[in-house]
């Protein structure tokens, strides 16, 4: 008896066609995810059966126009006395919060000194701008 080992043919895997299926399954996902919408995050948020409302009095506004003239509530105040009066109507409308509108012509520095003057009141300070037209 003759065993004699015959010469296998070598298998081989075509990979020509795999890199045309990698690239439209690339294509499909990135398109997919395009559609998805990442930034919006379901919350389960608290509801209430009778909504309260905000206070209008828990806010002073503070308007800084090009001139520097400085305005607590529409009523033009002294530079020097600023200090004093927007202490005295934080303690008269219990007020926690400043709304800030300044000219844009203004310098950072005159925000600066009405930031510092805002913290050293312990008010929050909050920055009005306009609308883009």
């Amino acid at each position: 008896m003759n065993f004699r080992k015959r010469a296998r043919e070598a298998s081989e895997v075509e990979t020509g066609a795999l890199a045309d299926i990698l690239f439209f399954l690339l294509m499909f996902f990135l398109m997919i995810s395009t559609l998805a919408s990442p930034d919006a995050i379901k919350l389960l948020l608290p509801e209430t059966a009778k909504p309260m409302p905000t206070p209008a009095n828990e806010v002073i506004r503070l308007t800084v126009d090009e001139q520097l003239n400085y305005y607590i509530d529409d009523r033009l105040v002294d530079v020097a006395n600023l200090e004093v009066e927007l202490t005295k109507e934080a303690t008269s409308k219990k007020a926690v919060t400043l709304v800030v509108r300044m000219d844009r012509n203004q310098t950072v520095q005159e925000l600066t000194n009405i930031y510092d003057l805002a913290a050293k009141l312990k008010l929050a300070m909050v920055m009005a701008a306009e609308k883009k037209k």
